[in-house]
């Protein structure tokens, strides 16, 4: 496993050459790294690259940029609010007014995928509950493009269209959708019908979120469902350190990124509201 200080040194030199802007894999995933890295070591000079990707993906969004999540403006949107709450941007409302436009027009107006988190109507909806997790952002038009989606994967639930490999997305979303208080009545009886499918009910958590790693996927299931993972979580942890990474991608899944938040996440497990971003 390469050291944090190898893993600093590929980003630096890597991180603005990444050609894609997004969370997943470009350059929105890298600045989470370097905005805790930062805080982590007291060095400003982190925060200022991370500055930097900031400002640079702000000049390659355009308003027919992808709404994905994995890759597109959903995810960058997410990124971009997740900054904000942890206090690692000021609040500017200004920078969000096109993502709001941008995610507002696809979930009211264009078709989407599937239901799944990376491409699909579930990563569309974390973008709005990311958004109106954050003060003062109860605005009319979020809540609205929130309760469209909601809605129609509620309509899909109750005419059983779910698809199996879209079961855990599904029921991730309304799990994050009932914190926020003004979907908790109206959605609690679709979440309980959620927990009724196999998949959820007894999850495996070796295929359950087959995007994530072993190491992702253990720490989130345990987020999410009622399950004491402590053990494996202990066992996944000892092969990450013995894994002798040779890595390329710089990205926030599965990437140099990823293994820097998690050196990280080893000395602070306070940080470890990162893997809610997967």
């Amino acid at each position: 496993m390469k050291s944090i200080v190898e893993i600093v040194e590929t980003l630096i030199l890597n991180g603005t050459l990444t050609d894609t802007p997004g969370l997943f894999y470009g350059k929105t995933g890298i600045a989470v790294f370097f905005f805790y890295y930062a805080r982590q070591t007291g060095n400003e000079l982190y925060q200022d690259y991370a500055m930097n990707l900031i400002e640079e993906i702000q000049e390659q969004i355009t308003v027919t940029s992808s709404a994905r999540y994995d890759t597109g403006i959903a995810g960058i949107g997410v990124g971009f609010e997740y900054f904000l709450q942890n206090g690692f941007l000021s609040a500017d409302e200004d920078i969000f007014e096109d993502f709001d436009a941008r995610m507002f027009r696809a979930a009211l107006y264009e078709p989407y995928p599937d239901l799944r988190l990376e491409g699909g109507l579930t990563g569309w909806g974390r973008y709005f509950i990311y958004r109106l997790r954050g003060k003062g952002q109860k605005n009319d038009k979020l809540l609205k493009a929130l309760s469209y989606i909601a809605n129609e994967i509620a309509r899909k639930i109750k005419k059983k269209t779910v698809l199996e490999n879209e079961q855990p997305d599904v029921y991730r979303f309304l799990y994050d959708l009932i914190s926020l208080h003004e979907y908790v009545e109206k959605y609690n009886n679709t979440i309980q019908k959620c927990r009724e499918w196999p998949r959820i009910s007894k999850p495996d958590v070796q295929k359950i979120f087959p995007y994530m790693n072993n190491l992702q996927r253990l720490l989130v299931c345990q987020s999410y469902f009622n399950m004491d993972l402590t053990e494996e979580i202990k066992r996944e942890w000892k092969k990450w350190e013995e894994t002798d990474d040779t890595l390329m991608d710089m990205g926030l899944l599965k990437g140099m990124s990823s293994n820097g938040l998690l050196h990280l996440t080893k000395l602070d497990e306070n940080i470890a509201t990162w893997f809610n971003l997967l």
